[in-house]
């Protein structure tokens, strides 16, 4: 009898965890279609705010998209993520994309004058160790992949 009840209980745990990445994933795509729209309002804003002959304006409407862009790439990748968990497949690629998509990110958006020399440096240095490492994971990984699908 405690075995037979210990199924039901471990059953319904694992429902409601899958119930809750389902919440998550359905978060995710409320949250990219949000920031799609963000993007839109942001390059209309813009371009209303700045006209498209004020340099400065381009290059912040610029670097704003990009910011933007890579922000619901990371999204996109965390949401493969969560599918990828359900449907009980190897995260390992969605995982890595997205820290390679949210590393280079930080790095473009990266603005020096906001920090003590010694600062900047530490954090460039750290952005680099970071995507080295997502870089040789990248690698490694799309490396296995190609092996298995010649075999």
């Amino acid at each position: 009898m405690d075995r037979l009840r210990a199924t039901r209980v471990t059953n319904w745990l694992e429902g409601t965890v899958t119930f809750f990445q389902t919440v998550i994933a359905a978060s995710l795509v409320v949250l990219l279609g949000l920031g799609v729209l963000n993007l839109g309002i942001t390059i209309v804003a813009s371009l209303t705010t700045f006209g498209a002959a004020d340099p400065s304006g381009i290059i912040s409407l610029i670097r704003s998209a990009i910011d933007i862009v890579l922000y619901l790439f990371v999204v996109v990748e965390l949401y493969k993520t969560i599918v990828a968990y359900v449907e009980a497949k190897s995260v390992v690629v969605a995982v890595i994309h997205a820290g390679l998509i949210a590393v280079v990110r930080q790095i473009i958006i990266f603005k020096p004058d906001d920090y003590s020399p010694t600062e900047a440096i530490t954090l460039a240095g750290v952005y680099v160790l970071l995507l080295v490492a997502l870089l040789v994971g990248f690698y490694v990984v799309h490396r296995e992949i190609e092996d298995d699908e010649v075999e």
